[in-house]
């Protein structure tokens, strides 16, 4: 049986915001984009949307998602609807207004068919729909195709949401209850963009890149932040700027070729926050699988090609040890990934690494120290093989 999601799309947002709840902004885009791509990340295809009225901000939001690669439908009845999926299809059924986390999906869809998300009815508001006298709809439901074709056709004017909703509690739907005060707080029914600006914030807060590295978390963190903010609601994609971190990385290579060591040096300190820039963009809008992008490696290969440019330049003053020394340093390099690939080293977020050797080098380019530089990176990326090397095969006393 495949996945299919149907996310309702039709109900208005409540005062003193205007359109519809599912263009509510969040996190730099629209609240039904990232419904799209939590039920897409989910392997749900297609996500249907059910909606009465196409305003134009759900006309970008849809053509931002399917040029993404969701495959998004748009119903504009529930006989549309109905008509979009398989009577043996899993239905994920997503509530107007609907926001939360990957694991509510994950929990539900572990079910199998034929469940219901729950919240307490006790300290919650009417903003989620009433099942019985202890628990309310949390917005997520899982059925099948056949439901959804039956309720359709004798739907008359009910609402398709409650009444898919009421025949899947008839039908003896399991329920798995999620506490709000002990569970995620990325589950809402959002009414408005005041119900959205909390969440907005914790989803920022979440969507930090992957800090291995020194630089990145106790120097580059605050621009990162900055820039994320400022970028989150532009249609600037994460991949141009892995893309502009490659560009920067290799026209200072050619021109540490040219001996212009300070204008180089100064275009790779640029680089060095945008990798992680892309990755938080990436988060936020949930764009992107967990394999990286082939731009992630082409940077390493650009910037070990920077060093040896680097090393070529100072070869004329210094002799052929300084191309010795870059060669050292990236052999050294490699060697230290290949031994903690896949391992926790303690102070690994100390060890040698791209951004790292960057900006080790700022201190003796700001007294013109070169050759004093290109040594420092050497020693550095070699102590931190032989540390990761010792911390992967020293021996553990028995308890």
């Amino acid at each position: 049986m495949t996945l299919a999601a149907l996310i309702a799309a039709y109900q208005d947002a409540a005062a003193p915001d205007t359109g519809l709840r599912a263009t509510l902004p969040l996190a730099g885009r629209t609240l039904v984009e990232r419904q799209a791509r939590l039920a897409a990340s989910a392997g749900a295809a297609p996500v249907i949307i059910l909606v009465e009225r196409v305003p134009s901000e759900l006309v970008s939001a849809i053509d931002r998602l399917r040029s993404e690669g969701v495959s998004v439908t748009v119903a504009r009845s529930a006989v549309e609807a109905a008509d979009a999926v398989h009577p043996n299809d899993r239905l994920l059924l997503v509530a107007d207004g609907f926001v939360a986390d990957e694991v509510h999906i994950s929990r539900l869809l572990s079910a199998g068919s034929n469940a219901l998300l729950t919240v307490p009815d006790r300290g919650v508001s009417d903003r989620f729909e009433r099942i019985d006298a202890q628990s309310r709809w949390a917005g997520l439901a899982l059925v099948n195709g056949q439901a959804l074709k039956q309720t359709a056709a004798m739907l008359q004017d009910w609402d398709l949401q409650s009444t898919l909703l009421r025949k899947a509690v008839q039908s003896g739907a399991r329920q798995f209850s999620v506490s709000l005060e002990s569970g995620s707080a990325h589950l809402e029914i959002a009414h408005n963009s005041a119900d959205l600006a909390e969440i907005e914030e914790q989803i920022l807060a979440g969507a930090v890149a992957r800090r291995h590295g020194w630089v990145s978390r106790y120097m580059l963190a605050p621009a990162e932040q900055a820039a994320t903010r400022l970028l989150m609601p532009t249609r600037v994609m994460p991949e141009w700027l892995r893309f502009l971190a490659v560009v920067l990385t290799g026209v200072a290579a050619f021109l540490f070729t040219r001996d212009w060591l300070w204008t180089g040096g100064l275009l790779l300190l640029l680089a060095t926050p945008l990798d992680d820039i892309a990755d938080r963009l990436a988060m936020l809008r949930m764009q992107g699988g967990g394999e990286p992008s082939w731009w992630a490696y082409l940077l390493p290969v650009t910037g070990a090609a920077a060093l040896m440019a680097f090393a070529y330049s100072l070869s004329f003053a210094g002799g052929w040890g300084c191309l010795a020394l870059a060669a050292a340093a990236l052999a050294f390099l490699g060697a230290m990934r290949i031994e903690i690939e896949g391992r926790d080293v303690r102070g690994k977020i100390f060890l040698a690494d791209r951004k790292g050797m960057v900006w080790l080098m700022l201190p003796f380019a700001l007294t013109t120290s070169w050759l004093g530089g290109l040594l420092a990176l050497t020693l550095y990326a070699t102590g931190s093989f032989f540390w990761a090397q010792h911390e992967v095969h020293r021996r553990i006393p028995p308890p």
